[in-house]
């Protein structure tokens, strides 16, 4: 890729993907998005209702609830679904001008795009801000930390990379980080009130807890993958209805063990790999997404986006026979069992059968070894 081509190409990307999926967001009136806009009504109007009304359930800190009010300064519910897919569009081109391997990586996660757009997710800002911890990490060591702990103030999940500040003269971000999430924890006691605050930070633990591992279809972790088939539970096949996969009934404290087990090796060996180079910035974020995508007990198929950071150091670093391998290997996973070209009933046990898991494990093995 000509390097005075890529800008133009990069800034077409992000445009075309955010304008294509315009009618499906207003189809669907970005649902994803919807339950943020309410929840940061809530804050603005009547913060006690803020885990107990919602379109769908709000399963996020109520920090988060705040930072979101800007996107929710009025009831016209449609400006701001399009403020924030304007913004994703913005990150997303952010992202894209990075470097030609990011954008090739992008490309790759195509599929995970299309999601994020239609529904108004907000994966993709999170990603946002973890990419700007790791390229303030070197030379604004406090800012990335700060960039860190937002990330982690709107979902918890990116508390997994808090190793990429290990490497002497990253310490310094770490604390900064420490502190910003402090002030983000003691933030919805300042704006509503120490009652009213503990209060919703206990409603917060008890909407996790009542969310569970749920097993159905589109759960693309490891855990829920192994529970389907040997822990003797049914599960729900999306637009298809319960069924059961069981191989062997194992108790489910043992598999749920073996998950944390499989997942904490891949994720120890991916840290091993990045801190041997703790000079690279790439190897250290990719490693935090390997770690998260392995490890968490619900991984939703827009959580893949995280691979941006491997796959983008692995086209930058990769002989070109590697790259054009993987990514081939998995745009055939992530499209071939796309429910547009293969239908529900196929793609749904696709996913079940977790496709889009086997789409990590393709990236991981590369990665470790290259």
């Amino acid at each position: 890729m000509k390097k005075r081509y890529f800008p133009t190409l990069a800034i077409v990307f992000a445009l075309l993907l955010t304008l294509l999926m315009i009618p499906k967001a207003r189809k669907l009136t970005s649902p994803d998005f919807k339950v943020f806009y309410v929840a940061a009504r809530h804050v603005l109007v009547d913060p006690e209702n803020l885990y107990r009304v919602s379109p769908d359930r709000y399963l996020y800190p109520p920090s988060a609830a705040i930072l979101l009010t800007p996107f929710a300064l009025t009831d016209h519910y449609v400006f701001f679904q399009w403020a924030w897919h304007a913004l994703l569009g913005i990150v997303l081109g952010a992202l894209a001008l990075v470097s030609g391997p990011a954008l090739l990586s992008l490309v790759v996660l195509t599929r995970y795009l299309l999601n994020t757009f239609g529904y108004g997710q907000i994966n993709l800002v999170v990603l946002g801000l973890v990419a700007l911890a790791g390229a303030w990490l070197k030379r604004r060591p406090a800012a990335a930390g700060t960039a860190w702990a937002a990330a982690v103030g709107f979902k918890v999940y990116p508390a997994v990379f808090a190793p990429i500040f290990l490497p002497r003269g990253q310490r310094r971000g770490f604390l900064f980080g420490l502190a910003a999430g402090l002030l983000l924890l003691l933030l919805p006691l300042v704006v509503f009130g120490p009652t009213l605050g503990i209060t919703l930070y206990g409603e917060f633990i008890a909407a996790l807890r009542d969310k569970g591992s749920p097993l159905h279809s589109h759960n693309q972790s490891l855990q829920a993958l192994l529970m389907r088939l040997f822990s003797g539970q049914s599960f729900y096949l999306h637009a298809i209805g319960e069924t059961n996969w069981t191989i062997a009934t194992l108790p489910e404290g043992l598999v749920r063990a073996v998950a944390y087990a499989v997942g904490g090796l891949l994720a120890a060996l991916s840290w091993k790999k990045a801190l041997a180079e703790p000079e690279k910035t790439d190897g250290l974020l990719s490693a935090g997404a390997f770690s998260f995508l392995f490890l968490s007990h619900l991984v939703w198929k827009d959580y893949l986006l995280f691979l941006y950071f491997p796959l983008r150091e692995g086209f930058d670093r990769w002989p070109r026979r590697y790259s054009y391998a993987v990514a081939a290997g998995f745009l055939a996973l992530a499209t071939f069992s796309s429910m547009d070209i293969v239908g529900p009933a196929l793609s749904t046990r696709f996913d079940a059968a977790g496709i889009h898991f086997w789409g990590i494990v393709l990236v991981w093995m590369t990665w470790i070894r290259r």
